[in-house]
């Protein structure tokens, strides 16, 4: 197994890592300022751990324990380690009952969507959220150990980094630990799904520590019946909602894009011909601030169909045969 700083840090705060090894450490620390934050935040979550939790740190066996209840993954083994290493070291913060003792009776204020709403939400902290449509959050007070909001709906969350107070985010039966990142969460009927614009975030079940994970820059989970799950490649347009762009890859098959389009405008596309929807477009597609006709006019016509309106209801007709 790589040992990976994650590893090392982890070694360190448990007093497992010894002699020149950890005069080694010591050294990297004080010449990698990026190392530092990760340290720093790494220790702020093993000093929340219980004393009898911080005895040992047993990297094979935690593992082991993960590896019995990981996610199900479409990622190579490299991946899934890692993302499994960083829910072990989290699993003991992120605890159901330190997350009713720290929020339970407190008085949030709660901001609502409001119709054209462009501007964020700016805390106190200088952290900003974007609400979407239909959403809303509660902001819990802000004390010098604890950053705490709840969502209902959807959010792009800017997290002003702070080592020692950790920004949490309760959705759905969730709770999403970071320092410092940006990231979209979303509930999706009875799901909770999160994207991570930038940074690392702890995504974990509130009843449950051990379904978690954790999620660098452009990965994604999703919670819903008990169970988390990787979203190998997430849509590059998860926070088209925000950004108000919509942009299609090479190679991006039809069912994803229309899945996409009709997400964005909230709006039903039907493509008629099944053996039209693995048709992939041949080149990228971008737009700003786009109309739904254009778009899936563009789309009939890579795949020569035609574009109908029925009601409410966009239909993709005709169209060639792929495989």
């Amino acid at each position: 197994m790589e040992i990976t700083n994650d590893i090392r840090i982890g070694l360190y705060l448990s007093g497992e890592m010894k002699g020149s090894d950890r005069e080694q450490f010591e050294q990297d620390l004080a010449a990698n300022t990026e190392l530092n934050a990760a340290f720093a935040a790494a220790r702020r979550i093993w000093d929340t751990t219980p004393t009898e939790a911080n005895e040992s740190w047993d990297v094979e066996a935690a593992w082991s324990r993960f590896a019995t209840n990981a996610p199900t993954l479409q990622k190579k083994a490299r991946n899934i380690r890692r993302t499994l290493y960083w829910a072990v070291a989290a699993s003991f913060a992120l605890t159901a009952g330190i997350y009713s003792i720290f929020f339970a009776g407190q008085s949030p204020v709660t901001y609502a969507y409001e119709a054209g709403m462009t501007s964020p939400i700016e805390l106190k902290d200088g952290s900003k959220v974007f609400l979407n449509k239909d959403s809303e959050v509660k902001v819990y007070p802000f004390t010098a150990k604890k950053r705490h909001i709840a969502l209902s709906g959807e959010a792009f969350v800017e997290v002003e980094p702070d080592a020692n107070r950790p920004f949490t985010v309760a959705s759905s039966g969730t709770l999403t630990e970071v320092v410092g990142t940006s990231f979209n969460i979303t509930q999706v009927g009875e799901k909770t799904r999160i994207f991570v614009n930038s940074g690392k975030v702890i995504f974990s079940a509130i009843e449950d520590t051990d379904n978690a994970v954790a999620l660098g820059k452009g990965e994604a989970a999703i919670f819903g019946d008990q169970k988390m799950e990787l979203i190998p490649n997430p849509s590059p347009n998860i926070i088209s909602w925000k950004t108000q762009k919509l942009h299609f890859a090479k190679q991006m098959s039809v069912t994803d894009i229309v899945a996409d389009i009709s997400e964005y405008f909230d709006a039903k596309v039907v493509v008629e011909n099944e053996a039209s929807k693995n048709c992939k477009i041949t080149a990228p597609l971008s737009f700003e601030n786009p109309e739904i006709k254009t778009l899936l006019k563009i789309v009939a016509k890579t795949i020569s169909a035609e574009l109908v309106e029925e009601g409410d209801t966009y239909i993709i007709r005709g169209g060639k045969t792929c495989l």
